[in-house]
C-alpha cells in the first residue's frame, strides 16, 4: 500500500529544521523524468501520484520493475553522478519535490554545520527505504506465477486496472512480474475462484489472511539427514 499524500510542507519529511533543498512542481501522467543508464538531472521525491520504474537488459527484456507512491525518494544515484539502473516514468499525474544533485552533494560534504545534518537526517531514512522496496521487487519476481500476483495485489490491489489501456492493465502488471498476461488472468481467476479477491474496475482484497498465504515465499526445505549406505547383500 501507497503511504499518504504529502499536502503540505509542514508533513512533508524533507522540511527539516524549516529550511528544504527540494522545489515543488506538478507533472503530468506520460512524462518520462530520465532513461536508464542516464544520470539523473535531478533528486525528486513524490508528494503524490505514482511514479514507474522499468529496467530492461540487452534484449529487451524487463529484468526489473517497481511502481513509487508518496514519500518516495528517486533518482538518488544523481548524488554521487551514478546512472539511473532503470527509466522513470509518470503514470498518473503528480506533484513532485525536486533538487539539484549538485547541491545536495555540497550541503551533505559540510559536515559539522546544520544543514549537513539536517539533510541527512531527511535523506538518510528516505534511502534506506528505497533500498529495501528495491530488495522486496527483486525477491517480487521469485516464486510462481500466482506467488507473485498475490504479493503485487496486497501492495497495490488498487493500480490492477480493467482493460488494456490504463497505465497499469493487467497486461503491464504481467511484464512487471515477469510472467506472461494470460497467466497472469489465469491467476487471477484462480484467486477469484477461491473467494480471496474480486475483479472489477479495480481489485478488492477479499480474504487477506488467505491470499497473504498465497502470497507467502515457499519454507526453505529442510535439509534431509544423509542417505544410510546399502548394505551389500551377503553372498551364500
Amino acid at each position: 500500500m501507497f503511504e499518504k499524500p504529502v499536502d503540505s510542507c509542514a508533513s512533508c519529511p524533507l522540511h527539516a529544521g524549516g529550511r528544504c533543498a527540494f522545489v515543488p512542481r506538478k507533472v503530468r501522467a506520460g512524462e518520462r523524468l530520465w532513461s536508464q543508464g542516464e544520470v539523473p538531472p535531478e533528486v525528486m521525491f513524490v508528494q503524490s501520484g505514482t511514479v514507474a520504474l522499468t529496467a530492461t537488459d540487452a534484449e529487451g527484456g524487463h529484468w526489473w520493475n517497481g511502481v513509487r507512491g508518496p514519500r518516495s525518494l528517486l533518482g538518488v544515484e544523481a548524488i554521487q553522478g551514478k546512472p539511473a539502473r532503470a527509466r522513470a516514468e509518470v503514470v498518473t499525474d503528480a506533484s513532485l519535490c525536486s533538487a539539484d544533485p549538485a547541491l545536495l552533494r555540497t550541503q551533505m560534504g559540510a559536515p559539522g554545520t546544520p544543514a549537513a545534518s539536517e539533510l541527512s537526517s531527511a535523506l538518510v531514512p528516505l534511502l534506506l527505504e528505497e533500498l529495501d522496496r528495491r530488495s522486496d521487487e527483486t525477491q517480487g519476481r521469485s516464486g510462481t506465477a500466482l506467488s507473485r500476483v498475490a504479493r503485487f495485489i496486497l501492495e497495490h490491489s488498487e493500480l490492477v486496472a480493467s482493460g488494456q489501456r490504463g497505465p497499469f492493465s493487467k497486461r503491464h502488471v504481467a511484464s512487471m512480474l515477469g510472467i506472461r498476461p494470460e497467466t497472469m488472468s489465469r491467476s487471477l481467476a484462480t484467486l477469484t475462484n477461491d473467494g480471496l479477491i474480486t475483479v472489477g474496475r479495480h481489485i478488492t482484497i477479499e480474504d487477506r489472511a488467505r491470499l497473504e498465504l498465497v502470497a507467502s515465499p515457499p519454507r526453505a526445505l529442510v535439509e534431509k539427514s544423509p542417505r544410510r549406505r546399502r548394505k551389500a547383500p551377503r553372498s551364500e
